[in-house]
């Protein structure tokens, strides 16, 4: 424990593979015991370099990735057609090292190194590269080619395409039932001693973004534009980041997660082809119709490495894809007699293999294949309506509210009750997004542990991915704001200093709406996940000292407010500009 550790006196009393195989550090740009590294680490370093004491230094550099871009941009006119045109160049290099094969952490034998007729007394296929990696029965004492790979494609020994290597590669193919590959130093493999041989430099990415956005007036009241937009996204740095500490001990932790350096930017392309038409004469009103589609490639997901050597086991790759598809139509009115007005609506479908890097964390640690069809994205919402409406009062001439007739001293004089003062209102309201429904009833959500913490759970899917929807929420927020002109002399002689106070009240969810945010699937209710009206919950409850207190404990922890939108909010508030 961290307070052991103290009264041994501290982390420099432990080296660092003791605190690194007892799991009580993870560390990078900093040694074990929290200095921070100066100079440059390498691979070699890591895995080889010793103190004093013959102990493992086990170095990790900080992550420094470098990022260029550059961009250009120009607006132009081409007769009635109104251009702007531009083109960004991003070059992202994670300045990091990469296994060259992901398949493999010690160096293994291709094809082109291998001398079939005196090794093994056969030949290679016709069909089988030089650089196509070899496997074989035995890896410390080979006798016969069970099969071949190419970068994720998988052959027999008869050069066949195979989509099983578990049956066609292992088994009773190989000594062990393992898939084994033709290793270049059995010896080191067993030691568990990685070279730096196996891995390489990352590949730097240059993304050529072009934006292209034109219109082209039909008339002095209608307008028709288009853009077409390529952007790209560096990968996150939680599933990027080069730690050679994850392959320390990498055969006692077969399924683990590692980390993949070699992640590709994430790409989208947009498109959007748009109408406007002014709708009276005053052009003070206008109506937009648009139509937009983008697609999103090369978004990271959870893949599983099988038959990876050593051990099998959890990354991340560049495999998903989507699209976000829909149609729009706003309306605007201008300011007219104090009343400033945008209405829009949206109707959107997003679709996809992935909503987030972790959808398919439960598909790879059961071992099986990723999604490759389509289904609704977590942000797909299908319908959205947004209302705002602005009215101000102004003063002056422009003054447009009640005015209070007094007298004083005999004369009759006048107030703008309302002056400078104005109301905003927002409403929106949405359609649900999707969610999918589990069939079985577990603690919480078993993905966040909200509820159960420690406690082993799995939820089993009914019906399709996504496949229900929360139901709509509305919300109307609203503020009242009065502006006060303030003005005073600094000095004799000089101009008047101007400033303003705005006094506001701003009220969020004015009408108290309960929106349901997110709900436990296996009930799709907010505040019940099932657990106490199940089998396995009554059961519970009968060995419990005090069933009632436990029952009144577990509904205040399934209660979760995030599952619920925020509830009213008041706030009364000065503004102070000069």
């Amino acid at each position: 424990t961290p307070q052991q550790i103290a009264s041994f006196g501290g982390l420099k009393m432990f080296s660092a593979d003791d605190l690194l195989n007892a799991n009580l550090v993870s560390y990078y740009g900093y040694d074990h015991t929290g200095a921070k590294t100066t100079g440059k680490t390498s691979i070699d370093d890591f895995f080889t370099k010793k103190d004093a004491n013959g102990n493992f230094t086990r170095e990790v550099g900080s992550f420094q990735p470098i990022y260029v871009a550059g961009y250009i941009q120009d607006k132009f006119d081409f007769k009635d057609l109104k251009f702007n045109v531009g083109v960004r160049i991003d070059r992202y290099d994670a300045n990091q090292s990469v296994l060259k094969d992901r398949y493999l952490l010690y160096d293994a034998k291709t094809a082109g190194e291998v001398n079939f007729a005196s090794e093994f007394s056969t030949t290679r296929p016709t069909n089988i590269g030089d650089n196509y990696v070899v496997y074989v029965d035995n890896k410390n004492a080979p006798t016969k080619v069970v099969g071949y790979r190419n970068g994720d494609t998988w052959y027999n020994a008869q050069g066949t395409q195979v989509t099983d290597p578990g049956t066609s590669l292992a088994g009773s193919n190989t000594v062990d039932g393992t898939i084994n590959p033709y290793l270049l130093n059995p010896a080191a493999a067993a030691k568990n001693i990685i070279s730096s041989s196996v891995f390489e430099g990352y590949t730097p990415q240059i993304n050529v973004m072009p934006r292209i956005a034109f219109s082209f007036p039909i008339s002095d009241v209608a307008n028709f534009f288009a853009h077409y937009d390529v952007l790209t996204q560096r990968p996150a740095d939680a599933s990027s980041r080069f730690d050679p500490i994850q392959y320390l001990n990498i055969q006692k932790n077969a399924g683990s997660f590692i980390n993949n350096p070699n992640l590709k930017p994430e790409r989208t392309t947009d498109y959007e082809l748009g109408f406007t038409q002014v709708l009276n004469e005053k052009k003070n009103s206008a109506l937009t119709l648009s139509t937009f589609y983008r697609e999103l490639r090369d978004m990271a997901q959870v893949v599983q490495v099988f038959g990876a050597y050593p051990v099998t086991y959890n990354s991340y790759d560049n495999i998903d894809f989507g699209t976000v598809k829909g149609f729009s139509i706003a309306y605007d009115l201008r300011r007219t007699n104090g009343i400033q007005l945008t209405a829009s609506y949206t109707l959107q479908f997003a679709d996809g293999t992935g909503s987030s890097a972790t959808d398919g964390v439960n598909l790879a640690s059961a071992g099986l294949p990723n999604l490759r069809t389509t289904h609704p994205l977590d942000f797909d919402q299908r319908h959205t309506v947004v209302l705002n409406a602005d009215y101000r009062f102004f003063s002056g001439r422009e003054y447009k509210g009640p005015v209070w007739t007094y007298k004083k001293n005999g004369e009759e004089k006048t107030m703008k009750i309302l002056e400078n003062m104005g109301i905003n209102i927002v409403a929106r309201a949405g359609s649900g997004t999707p969610y999918s429904r589990q069939i079985n009833v577990t603690q919480g959500d078993p993905n966040t542990g909200n509820v159960a913490i420690g406690v082993a759970q799995r939820s089993n899917l009914t019906g399709m991915v996504n496949g229900s929807n929360l139901p709509w929420n509305f919300k109307i927020d609203c503020r009242i704001d009065k502006n006060i002109p303030l003005a005073w002399d600094k000095k004799e002689g000089e101009a008047k200093k101007h400033a303003n106070l705005n006094v506001y009240l701003q009220v969020l969810n004015v009408l108290n709406a309960q929106n349901i945010l997110k709900v436990y699937k296996a009930t799709g209710n907010p505040g019940d996940d099932g657990y106490l009206a199940s089998a396995d919950g009554i059961n519970a409850l009968a060995s419990k000292n005090s069933p009632v207190s436990f029952t009144d404990l577990y509904n205040i922890k399934v209660n979760d407010p995030s599952y619920l939108s925020q509830p009213r909010v008041i706030r009364l508030g000065l503004l102070f500009d000069f």
